[in-house]
């Protein structure tokens, strides 16, 4: 007996998507962007993602510390593509003209739009990979993506890393706390700090990970998985009418980006 099942807790319109379509959304989002790349059509892009968290009742702020890492960062990609970038018509200098020395380090406006446009790319990516991770029930996706006629062998091993990645931030978490117990700080600052927070971080997070693939692979040898060519599910996918249609709405994003590339669409290549 098979059970049909499309939704998670939330039962939100994106939790009740088909696992596969919500993979090759993510797909095609990342390559539209890297096709089209401008600051506005990341932007917009970001916004609609943004609005998927709130429509699919995931918090954005599941980590603040990892959150503020992210926008750091995505500020270092722009101020980095800023100052690399000299193109353009320069707006200032960062270092003005003085007496005899100067000006250094000037800023374009070109290089402000490059660095817009890495930075909301970066935020995009990992944005879109959040919440496709935090909307998709691996399980699904394994059925969706046999149904596309991908051997299970292989849809098995995406549910497994999806499975893992949460238990690999509980193991960093314990092993921090560990730490904090033995009254070990950890610091990169120096190269000699760098190596004893990897020798105290990352080795035991490694035994960990091969203590729980060495018992993965037994129980799976225990199950005979593998022995047969096709295999049977609990809960299964099924494809709907709401499908099809984001399935033409991400049809069409792609082939926007590859007209504006392509300068096919002028008029709208100038708003966005």
């Amino acid at each position: 007996m098979t059970i049909e099942h499309q939704s998670t807790e939330s039962g939100s319109i994106l939790h009740r998507l088909n696992p596969s379509l919500k993979l090759a959304g993510l797909i095609i989002i990342t390559t539209g962007i890297l096709i089209y790349p401008s600051w506005r059509f990341s932007g917009l892009l970001l916004l609609l993602t943004i609005l998927g968290f709130k429509a699919s009742n995931v918090p954005l702020d599941v980590s603040k510390r990892r959150i503020r890492f992210l926008m750091a960062f995505s500020a270092l990609l722009f101020a980095f593509q800023v100052l690399m970038t000299a193109n353009g018509t320069i707006l200032f200098f960062i270092i003005p003209k003085y007496d005899f020395m100067g000006p250094f380090l000037p800023v374009t406006d070109f290089g402000i739009e490059k660095g817009f446009d890495m930075s909301l790319r970066f935020l995009l990516v990992v944005f879109s990979s959040m919440l496709f991770v935090s909307v998709t029930d691996p399980t699904l996706l394994a059925h969706s993506l046999t149904r596309l006629g991908i051997s299970y062998r292989y849809s098995f091993a995406l549910v497994i890393a999806l499975r893992f990645l949460p238990l690999f931030d509980m193991e960093n978490k314990t092993v921090k706390m560990a730490q904090r117990s033995r009254g070990i700080s950890i610091s990169v600052r120096g190269m000699s700090r760098i190596l004893r927070t990897i020798r105290y971080t990352f080795f035991p997070l490694l035994v960990s990970a091969l203590s729980r693939v060495d018992a993965l692979s037994l129980s799976m040898d225990g199950r005979g998985f593998g022995h047969s060519k096709s295999r049977t599910y609990l809960r299964k996918s099924s494809w709907t009418a709401l499908d099809s249609a984001v399935l033409v709405l991400l049809s069409a994003l792609l082939l926007a980006s590859i007209l504006l590339t392509l300068g096919f669409l002028p008029q709208i290549s100038a708003i966005i």
